[in-house]
């Protein structure tokens, strides 16, 4: 079977349910559990050390799970990171946040899901500029702490950031599929190679499992 084929079939984000006995693929290990959340290396890394924060529960974005929860999402990442007492001066976190199952920004996935790179090649602001530039969206920008909160509900969205600023575009159902992977598939000089169903990247994710192995 393809990969994309296995994709499909067995749902992304399947590691949320008891697998038994089965072997999960490289890009589902799971990196560190809480009461709250799953972290895994992300399938299609475009650089190393990626990582994928999905919340337990069944949430379709990150907007919903932080009005339901009372918690920011940047609470997770600081807890995430300080597991391993990593740096965060070149972090760059992102969400496609979908307003309805289905939906092309969040990839038919239809479970929320935040992006975190650690020690990244880029920084938040260049993915902030070029997401800009590339796009024909009304972008605001601010704190990070007061995104989500600043989020409409019931509104498709795209946010990104870093832990000081972040900044977030809504109503962006026609802007596509993957649109932060094609920024940063662009700002590595890998334009050709930001879609993860055809490149899973996954010398990259080896690269990111043994960064965040010592994560408890």
């Amino acid at each position: 079977m393809s990969l994309e084929g296995e994709i499909a079939n067995s749902g992304r984000f399947a590691f949320l349910k008891p697998l038994g006995e089965c072997v999960r693929p490289i890009y589902d290990q799971i990196l560190l559990e809480t009461d709250s959340c799953v972290v895994t290396p992300t399938l299609g890394s475009i650089v190393p050390n990626w990582l994928l924060i999905v919340p337990r529960s069944p949430v379709l974005n990150f907007a919903q799970w932080s009005r339901t929860t009372g918690r920011s999402p940047l609470q997770l990442i600081r807890s995430v990171l300080a597991r391993g007492s990593f740096p965060t001066d070149r972090l760059v976190w992102f969400e496609h946040g979908p307003a309805q199952t289905g939906s092309t920004i969040g990839c038919g996935v239809d479970q929320a899901h935040l992006h975190v790179i650690y020690n990244a090649p880029f920084s938040a602001e260049q993915v902030q500029l070029i997401a800009q530039e590339h796009s024909q969206l009304d972008w605001s920008v601010g704190h990070a702490e007061s995104a989500y909160s600043s989020i409409r509900p019931q509104e498709s969205y795209l946010v990104t950031g870093s832990l000081d600023t972040a900044a977030f575009a809504q109503d962006v159902e026609q802007i596509g599929s993957q649109f932060f992977r094609r920024m940063i598939a662009t700002l590595s000089n890998r334009a050709d190679a930001w879609n993860y169903r055809t490149h899973p990247h996954l010398s990259n994710i080896r690269e990111t499992i043994c960064s965040f192995r010592n994560l408890s």
